[in-house]
């Protein structure tokens, strides 16, 4: 008896132990939407089987309570893990409707006191054509026969919700796509959403663990299914129809039979159908943007930002790195922000911005930051300012443009020990081999015979060559390495020459996308590659290169127009495919064999 009370208290001990371990959770749970009259349940969970003590409702004034409390516990122990729960549950019936606010609760557990999460309850009227069964029965039939069932246009139905009608160019808008049914819903065989001609979509992604809710639509308490969620961003202002959507769904419906016998109500079962339900076009009238006080500096961004700049040195030496950092982040159509022209004095060479994309997308919006990184080297001391750069954008709150700017930054260059074109050209001397053991000879004490040496030939071809060869390397080298030095020294030149092989990196890159069917990436890296192809072929930063200064050089430099117009078609093509709804393989295929031919094109016009 003393070695099982001695292992109970061992066991114990360890639960204990096992419970101090574990961080101790009080959560509120209960339907979000309950109908009047009706009872339901609010659920206390506690992640531990551990006595609970002096439980506190919140106010509950709203609610009868009809029934409770009920406490049902469960533990386990998994692989010498101890776990378990403690669930107290009331009944409730609500008693006016509104949308009500449920406080948290506190409670004692193992003498910590906890307090829960609020709950909002929204309380909905009756159904007012309420039956003794929600579900749908059909058309009667003979007793003992087969009967018919059929579903109504009120039982079930798609509905596109929007959150407006009337915005503005590049003002998001939410379109939620919900099912309402009256008869249970078996599942969702397939759903087909419409092209959104007019619009870019950004699709948002469901939580994997959502419920079905109850909504009061007409009178009746559907339960209602989130199908889909997408932001739609008109490109263009006018009237424009957001077409039908359609989808199959099963249901399960009563299938009564006409009261024959007595037996007959035992024989009463469900007839499980399919239906395709299509929600209604929506018509969508797009505003355009005001001319009136559109800033100069205005390209496209409508929401609600911020902009944010840094810079990481205003004192360094010659041929150090300096970087700028601009970050742009709010609510808005950050996709199609462009990197802003920040400009670097001249003496600076500057390189390609890196930006950084972190957003996501929401019900409010697309929500996140747009981060550019500007990285330069000055190659002369001094002392130098960068100027402000200006990002404007359209508040869709008080319809009104907007302009930020980051501040002018005084940069000091001190001179640096090092170059980065400097070629050396001394190379270390071989030493003069020379043959120490024959300038004193051993003696030698035998016989021996004189024999006269022969002249050394200082006439001859063989000594000029062993002088003449390595003076003419040596010149060669010396130009050789005098001009790698020049055109090191010449940044466009080497920005020209680096130009294809940099474009054709950008390429494999977006060979590897294709083949993963990537379509974003893919896009992006074609984009890099066609505008920092040009970027080092004409020797002009990215920030301050755009598309009417690329036609203008390429133009100079007598590319013919039908080229050009490829050129830009390409980069047309790219900046709306990025955000296009859908794009088949057969189409990446084509743009990335038009972005080879084009820049193969290029390279063979634009010679420096």
């Amino acid at each position: 008896m003393k070695k099982y009370s001695l292992l109970v208290i061992v066991l114990m001990l360890f639960c204990a132990g096992q419970l101090s371990a574990q961080k101790i959770t009080f959560v509120a749970k209960a339907p979000s939407s309950v109908v009047l009259g009706s009872p339901f349940q609010l659920s206390y969970v506690i992640n531990t089987a551990a006595d609970a003590d002096e439980l506190r409702l919140p106010d509950l004034s709203n609610f009868e309570i009809l029934a409770g409390p009920y406490t049902t516990s469960s533990q386990q122990m998994i692989n010498g893990h101890y776990s378990g729960s403690l669930t107290i549950t009331y009944t409730l019936m609500a008693r006016k409707l509104g949308t009500f606010p449920v406080g948290p609760a506190t409670i004692t557990v193992a003498k910590q006191r906890l307090v829960s999460n609020g709950l909002s309850l929204k309380v909905l009227p009756q159904d007012k054509n309420a039956k003794a069964n929600s579900n749908n029965s059909g058309g009667e039939s003979q007793g003992g026969g087969s009967s018919s069932v059929s579903l109504s246009s009120g039982d079930a139905f798609l509905k596109a919700n929007v959150t407006k009608t009337k915005v503005y160019e590049q003002e998001a808008f939410l379109v939620t796509y919900k099912l309402y049914s009256l008869p249970d819903v078996l599942g969702v065989e397939s759903f087909k959403l419409p092209e959104f001609k007019g619009f870019v979509m950004q699709k948002i992604d469901l939580p994997t663990d959502q419920r079905p809710q109850l909504e009061n639509y007409r009178g009746h308490n559907y339960t209602t299914f989130v199908l889909y969620q997408v932001l739609l961003f008109p490109q263009r202002s006018g009237t424009y129809d957001i077409e039908k959507a359609s989808g199959t769904f099963g249901f399960r419906l009563r299938n009564q039979r006409k009261v024959k016998s007595i037996f007959d109500d035992f024989f009463d079962t469900y007839q499980d159908v399919k239906r395709t339900l299509v929600a209604p076009s929506i018509r969508i009238n797009v505003t355009p943007l005001p001319l009136a006080g559109k800033p100069a500096t205005f390209s496209g961004a409508v929401g609600d930002f911020h902009l944010n700049a840094q810079i990481d040195k205003t004192t360094m030496k010659t041929n150090e790195p300096v970087t700028v950092r601009i970050t742009i982040s709010g609510t808005g159509n950050l996709k199609l922000i462009n990197t802003l022209p920040l400009k670097y004095p001249a003496d600076f060479e500057a390189y390609e911005p890196k930006v950084d994309n972190n957003y996501r997308p929401s019900a409010s919006g697309v929500t996140g930051t747009k981060t550019m990184e500007y990285l330069a080297i000055p190659r002369q001391p001094g002392d130098f300012v960068i100027s402000p750069v200006s990002f404007s954008y359209f508040d869709v709150s008080t319809h009104t443009y907007k302009t930020v700017s980051t501040p002018e930054y005084k940069i000091h260059v001190d001179k640096g020990s090092g170059s980065s074109a400097t070629v050396v050209d001394n190379y270390a001397q071989k030493e003069n081999i020379k043959v120490l053991n024959k300038d004193i000879r051993y003696i030698n004490t035998g016989d021996f015979s004189v024999s006269k040496q022969p002249e050394f030939l200082i006439k001859s071809v063989g000594f000029w060559l062993l002088y003449i060869i390595p003076l003419l390397i040596a010149v060669i080298l010396y130009f050789l390495f005098r001009k790698q030095a020049r055109d090191n020294a010449n940044i466009a030149l080497v920005r020209n020459r680096k130009a294809n092989k940099m474009a054709l990196k950008r390429l494999k890159q977006a060979s590897v996308y294709l083949k993963d069917q990537k379509k974003e990436p893919f896009y992006d890296e074609v984009l890099r590659a066609c505008w920092g192809y040009l970027s080092y072929k004409l020797n002009i930063p990215v920030a301050d290169l755009t598309k009417e200064k690329m036609q203008e050089e390429l133009a100079a430099h007598s590319v013919d127009e039908a080229l050009i117009g490829r050129y830009m078609e390409l980069l047309n093509t790219c900046e709306f495919a990025r955000y296009a709804p859908a794009t088949s393989n057969d189409a990446l295929d084509k743009v990335f064999a038009k972005a080879v031919a084009v820049i193969e094109a290029l390279e063979g016009c634009i010679k420096k």
